[in-house]
Order: structure tokens, then C-alpha cells, then sequence
């Protein structure tokens, strides 16, 4: 298991496919990549770095992303996504995102994410169907 230190960052790229845009997600009228779209890769990116450094019975979640979406890319554009972790505090993670694609910077975001028990958040949740 790594460890969790401030500083590290993480890195993927995506597509942008037809599905992901827009236009096809309802988010709006054209077929370029779509914001909620974005905020689920910029999530990803933080939840699997981050995911080696958790212990089996643990896993993080996320509670809040602030983003600003710059910039318009069109279906087949790669997309890179970095993660950084600017802040641990007790189970609370922040991360500075940024995403460009192969022209220009396309978004940044800050993300909070927390750490939880497993057995623990699922048993909350469970609750929550039986009423």
C-alpha cells in the first residue's frame, strides 16, 4: 500500500466520445464535451490515485468539486487530467484538477473527497432503503 502524501499527483487521459457530450447527455445543445462529464473524469482521476493508499476496508468518496469549465473540445479530442493533493486533514483530502486537451487548458476544479469505512457508509446507506 503507498502512501498518502501531499504533493503527489495523479494522471489519465480520456476521449471524448459522442456520449460524452452535451449534446447527448442533456446538459446542453452541442456536441462538445460535457461538463458533468468532465467533473466525473476529474473525480476518477482523484478517486484511483488515491485508491492504492486506502486499506481494504476503507475507500474515499466525494463531497465537493468547485469547477470551472474554460474551454469547448470536440468528440475525438484526448483529454489529460492531473489530480493533485494539496491538503490531508484527518479522512478530509482537497485536490487542486486540471484538464486540458491537445490545444489548450480546458478546466480546473478543486475537489474535496473523504475517507470512509466501507462496512461502515454501505450500513448508513442500506438504512436509508428500509424507510
Amino acid at each position: 500500500m503507498e502512501e498518502l502524501k501531499v504533493g503527489t499527483s495523479y494522471e489519465k487521459k480520456f476521449f471524448v466520445n459522442k456520449e460524452d457530450t452535451a449534446l447527448a447527455m442533456g446538459s446542453g445543445g452541442e456536441a462538445v464535451l460535457a461538463t458533468p462529464r468532465l467533473v466525473t473524469w476529474m473525480e476518477n482521476v482523484a478517486y484511483e490515485g488515491v485508491e492504492a493508499t486506502q486499506s481494504e476496508t476503507n475507500t474515499t468518496v466525494g463531497t465537493c468539486i468547485e469547477l470551472k469549465h474554460l474551454g469547448a473540445s470536440p468528440v475525438g479530442m484526448e483529454i489529460h487530467i492531473k489530480a493533485t493533493l494539496v491538503s490531508i486533514e484527518k479522512r478530509a483530502l482537497t485536490f487542486d484538477i486540471d484538464a486540458w486537451d491537445t490545444v489548450e487548458k480546458i478546466g480546473e476544479a478543486i475537489h474535496h473527497r473523504f475517507i470512509v469505512d466501507k462496512a461502515r457508509f454501505n450500513e448508513k446507506v442500506l438504512k436509508k432503503r428500509s424507510l
